[in-house]
């Protein structure tokens, strides 16, 4: 029985070490944000051109704008990230009343920033396209935000499993 549980405990160990070993390798999750973002943008690419029906024409004036609009959208996000993730592992009541200040004045400014920037390139994408894709390309991509959204839930789900059966399984370790 005791062998038993020491292979199950071997095992999950072994099957978590390489995730443990990718979080600290900045440079990886770099070239990991990196790839997943050209990845979505290909796949905006290809359902954008469905979509909004866009010809030839009106995509190689729309996509060079719209890659940099996303680019600025993202750099926004990340910095937004980059400050929260200092506070990752903190209860936000426990913290003091300056900090607790500061990032509600960061996600202010955050959301005006994104909002100014959203507005500045919907009314560029307005000179290149009609106002009906224009229109669409919004409800598209706030459409796509939902189900990466909820992919992202889905495949939390597993993760959180996982660690409460570790949790359970450590706790049926007997203790000598």
């Amino acid at each position: 029985m005791k062998r038993r549980l020491i292979l199950v405990l071997l095992v999950m160990f072994a099957l978590t070490l390489p995730t443990y070993a990718q979080k600290d390798c900045p440079t990886c999750k770099e070239k990991e944000r990196k790839a997943a973002q050209q990845k979505m943008l290909k796949m905006k690419k290809a359902t954008f051109v469905q979509s909004l029906k866009l010809s030839e024409e009106e995509m190689e004036k729309f996509w060079p704008i719209y890659v940099q609009y996303d680019s600025e959208i993202n750099a926004v996000i990340e910095h937004q990230h980059a400050l929260m993730s200092k506070f990752k592992d903190k209860d936000l009541l426990d913290i003091d009343s300056e900090s607790a200040k500061m990032l509600v004045e960061q996600n202010n400014k955050t959301e005006r920033e994104l909002s100014e920037i959203k507005i500045r390139y919907y009314n560029n994408f307005l000179e290149i396209l009609p106002a009906q894709k224009v229109a669409k390309l919004i409800k598209e991509e706030k459409q796509m935000m939902r189900n990466l959204r909820k992919k992202d839930r889905q495949e939390k789900k597993p993760q959180e499993q996982i660690q409460k059966q570790e949790q359970k399984s450590l706790q049926l370790v007997p203790k000598k």
